[in-house]
């Protein structure tokens, strides 16, 4: 996304800079605040301010098994706009992982409330709703993962048209950032944290933006098992019940009392490192796998 584009929708996506529709419950952006030169650009991008949808458990899952089938979609594409998200050339990529491997394991299924939670247990969704599909993409933007199958529809349908103008292609820049990035996981002391690992990915100044955007591409990464956690095994090949997440996170001391740190990555120890095996099966092919697997 261009930066003249992002500027406009970090001034009308604000807090204080919504209205309420009270019919459909959901809160609703102005755009009287934006300047004429301002809206024609978003008209330019095709970018609508308010698109929002009624979002049904068993619609929801459907529309992602059909984008199952896209041709533009493959774990080879998806892993280097991954890369490109790390990197920090197209932000946008650190959700793409994560939401790839939600859409393409997908299966129908009836809704289940999980025992403990109040989703269903297989997908995560909560509850038949309208959802802001602008916010989440814009959300998705920023370098935010967008974990729920919700964020995975909103990412996933635009990063489909976004493909049809040209594929999105990690710079080398991208691709050593990432591959120092595995190297310093890979090289953590036994006993090392997740909360910890964090502190010395920020003061190593490797990865650009927030700490949230560096916890979502560890997310993500823990998300298709390239980053082990000790309680759930994890695949690129295969889903977890969302539920058994959720249920793992009950086991961690790191999780309790506080919001933010979440299963897998919750999971992960530094003896641990990364699963190399996994890396290269993703990753591989973007680098060979003698440039990728550390030699240390």
């Amino acid at each position: 996304m261009n930066k003249q584009l992002l500027a406009i929708l970090k001034k009308m996506y604000k807090h204080d800079n919504t209205y309420y529709d009270a019919e459909r419950g959901i809160a609703l952006y102005k755009t009287d605040m934006l300047k004429p030169q301002e809206t024609e650009l978003l008209q330019q991008n095709k970018w609508a301010p308010n698109e929002i949808e009624l979002i049904r458990h068993d619609e929801l899952n459907r529309k992602l098994i059909g984008m199952q089938s896209e041709e533009q979609l493959s774990w080879h594409v998806v892993a280097r706009i991954f890369i490109a998200g790390v990197g920090g050339s197209f932000p946008a990529g650190i959700s793409t992982l994560m939401n790839y491997h939600q859409m393409i394991h997908m299966r129908e299924h009836d809704y289940q409330e999980a025992e403990r939670f109040m989703s269903c247990k297989r997908c995560g969704f909560h509850k038949d709703q309208w959802e802001h599909l602008s916010w989440i993409r814009y959300a998705v933007h920023l370098g935010n993962a967008y974990g729920s199958t919700i964020g995975a529809y909103a990412h996933l349908t635009e990063l489909l048209q976004l493909l049809q103008s040209g594929s999105i292609e990690p710079t080398d820049e991208d691709k050593s950032k990432f591959k120092q990035l595995l190297q310093l996981l890979d090289a953590a002391d036994d006993s090392e944290t997740p909360g910890q690992f964090e502190k010395r990915l920020t003061a190593a100044k490797l990865l650009k933006g927030t700490a949230g955007m560096r916890r979502s591409i560890l997310q993500s990464l823990a998300m298709v098992g390239v980053i082990p956690n000790r309680i759930l095994s994890i695949s690129p090949d295969s889903r977890v019940d969302n539920e058994q997440i959720l249920n793992g996170e009950l086991l961690l001391n790191n999780t309790k009392g506080r919001s933010d740190m979440e299963m897998p990555w919750a999971g992960w120890q530094g003896g641990l490192g990364v699963d190399w095996d996994k890396t290269l099966q993703l990753f591989g092919t973007c680098y060979g796998e003698d440039a990728l697997r550390p030699t240390y």
